[in-house]
């Protein structure tokens, strides 16, 4: 009765099992098989926040809260809050920050920019936004370069095979 439990209670745990198996065998070809592996081994890469922002960008997806907070998070990593007076590139962010500040918030600010901080309330507003469009003019939604072409040189060509011979003995 003994035997009979441990046949019964055969438990494996990822180990192959040398008796056979009850199930019958797939009759799957060795090329379906290997197809099938390389399929599931091939992992999806996770798209870098730059991709992301490209993707979003080339989908037109830039008014979304997703993209304003993938932005502020990219401008985090790349220290842009410390380095800019207004602490962002990007005008909702800033408009944004500029709905919860104080006048004497904005006065220091002003200060800070260059801008008189003696002006009213609603004209201090106004004229610190249109500062920050006028210093972020080519900043905005562009805070990563793009990837600059380099020069192709063609090895027929007796100048550029000249060039070629140069660079190489370089």
């Amino acid at each position: 009765m003994e035997e009979e439990k441990s046949e019964k209670m055969d438990v494996s745990y990822g180990v192959e099992n040398n008796k056979s198996s009850s199930k019958p065998k797939s009759k799957k070809s060795k090329k379906k098989q290997a197809k099938a592996q390389k399929t599931e081994e091939k992992p999806k890469k996770k798209l870098t926040l730059l991709d992301q922002i490209e993707e979003m960008k080339a989908s037109g997806d830039v008014n979304t809260p997703e993209f304003r907070k993938k932005m502020a998070e990219l401008e985090v990593v790349l220290g842009i809050d410390e380095i800019s007076p207004f602490g962002t590139n990007e005008l909702d962010v800033f408009e944004s920050k500029m709905a919860s500040m104080t006048y004497s918030d904005m006065r220091d600010m002003a200060y800070k920019v260059g801008i008189n901080p003696f002006l009213p309330h609603q004209r201090m507003k106004s004229a610190l936004i249109q500062h920050f469009k006028d210093t972020n003019k080519n900043n905005m939604r562009n805070v990563m370069p793009g990837p600059s072409s380099s020069i192709k040189l063609d090895p027929n060509d007796p100048k550029d095979a000249a060039a070629l011979k140069i660079l190489g003995e370089i």
